[in-house]
């Protein structure tokens, strides 16, 4: 049994309306719609999207295949119209919850009150409201908030519309929120970007591992994460030359890793989703002979392409780290040499930073496994401000993957450099203050000279 906003998914069939005349199309239609989103969200919670059939749905709902079609022109529309009503129902909830309009434009412009007339709640009261709104809907329909925040990469671009014009109203609530704070006003766009992603990545690692009920303890925390960021005291710049992306060649060292090399490419080209085995094929100029000798078949081929570029990201990133004169100049040098190193491999970066949403839960588990050496450099930052919520390198972990998402989206690979400066105030403003991670933000790190009477290996 899955608990759904339509009633539980053992319950649905019962729903139906009694059969005769006088009940009117309008209502009928509406009965069996509700029923079908119901099933939706049932079937996708218990065997994903891609494995949800239409026959699926018609057997929960109890809807014939014939009153199907009447309604939805295909699965894809069926779940673009429940993901429509959760989000709708979420944003309504959230606005009655904090008392204002949610993902509405201020006429005119104007800006939200530093204290609401009619409440008398401040911002930081009304921002917080709206975090914990977020968490009780996650707890409370763990498997519709599941639909729509893990499950929708895999069901199309398009689907993808209504969740982000609903974040986009969200980050726009919580920039004018911000505003209204004195310490606050003048917040980059990326950090507001980083704040709403931040909540929404924690939301999607526990509705991935189960812990839903965990999420009210977790927004507690990044709530006290959030109100500790001030904006940069000095403009962040980028300094030194991006690198440009040059071909990325299939040949390897091995039929392996030539196989994934394509499989990235064919990725990056037509998506995760239209992305086929025989299109690898034909990109590396294989048999499918020796690429099944190697994957079972193309989730297969993701779960190891995912290990061998975050094994690449890995290298590329903790030798940067290293060679760094202190801790704050090694988060600074790591996060630019993450930067520079997808922008010199676009369908590297675009399979790990984008696709791997659409390959669902178990790609975005084994991303988490293979690139954790990143977050845990951020652990020194704890014994320098132990008050920071012991939940930040979670938090500053998602944020940095919902900006560097959005720049791939919004401009390629190619101008991911440019976020550098901000990741790194991102990273270390919890833990050393706005003023120094302004100014690592803005520095140039150079590598730490050798000792005296020591040579550097030949």
């Amino acid at each position: 049994m899955v608990a759904t906003p339509w009633g539980n998914s053992d319950s649905l069939r019962e729903r139906r309306l009694r059969p005769g005349p006088g009940t009117p199309r309008e209502e009928v239609a509406a009965n069996q719609r509700a029923r079908l989103f119901g099933a939706m969200v049932a079937s996708v919670a218990d065997r994903g999207y891609l494995a949800t059939s239409v026959n699926d749905l018609v057997e929960l709902s109890g809807v014939s295949s014939r009153s199907f079609y009447d309604l939805f022109a295909d699965k894809q529309a069926c779940f673009l119209a429940t993901m429509e009503a959760i989000i709708e129902a979420a944003i309504a909830f959230t606005a009655q919850s904090a008392g204002e309009a949610i993902g509405e434009p201020q006429p005119g412009g104007v800006r939200l009150p530093a204290v609401d007339e009619l409440t008398g709640r401040g911002w930081e009261e009304r921002a917080r409201i709206g975090f914990d709104a977020f968490a009780t809907m996650v707890a409370s329909q763990p498997a519709a908030a599941r639909l729509v925040l893990v499950e929708s990469f895999a069901a199309g671009s398009d689907v993808l519309v209504p969740l982000r014009e609903a974040v986009a109203g969200f980050e726009s609530l919580v920039a004018d929120l911000l505003e209204q704070s004195p310490e606050r006003a003048g917040m980059p766009p990326e950090l507001v970007i980083a704040i709403v992603g931040a909540a929404q990545e924690i939301a999607r690692t526990r509705l991935r591992e189960g812990h839903e009920a965990e999420l009210g303890a977790a927004i507690e925390e990044l709530w006290q994460l959030l109100v500790t960021y001030r904006p940069p005291p000095e403009p962040l710049r980028l300094l030194g030359r991006p690198p440009k992306a040059g071909p990325e060649p299939i040949d390897a060292h091995e039929h392996a890793e030539r196989a994934l090399r394509a499989f990235a490419a064919v990725a990056a080209e037509q998506g995760y989703a239209e992305t086929t085995v025989e299109a690898v094929l034909r990109r590396a100029q294989m048999s499918a002979t020796t690429f099944y000798s190697h994957f079972h078949g193309k989730e297969d081929a993701m779960l190891a392409a995912i290990d061998s570029f975050g094994a690449q990201i890995i290298a590329a990133v903790l030798p940067a780290v290293r060679r760094s004169p202190g801790w704050g100049e090694g988060i600074r040098a790591g996060v630019g040499a993450l930067c520079n190193f997808l922008a010199s491999r676009p369908s590297l970066a675009r399979l790990m930073m984008v696709e791997v949403y659409a390959a669902g839960p178990a790609a975005i588990e084994r991303r988490a496994e293979v690139l954790a050496p990143l977050a845990a450099q951020l652990e020194p930052g704890a014994e320098l401000s132990p008050s920071t919520p012991a939940l930040a390198a979670e938090a500053i972990g998602g944020a940095a993957y919902t900006l560097i998402y959005r720049r791939i989206e919004e401009a390629g690979p190619e101008a991911l450099p440019a976020l550098a400066p901000i990741l790194t105030y991102l990273a270390l403003d919890p833990f050393l203050g706005p003023a120094e991670a302004a100014r690592l933000a803005n520095s140039e790190v150079r590598a730490r000279r050798p000792a005296a009477g020591r040579q550097p290996p030949a």
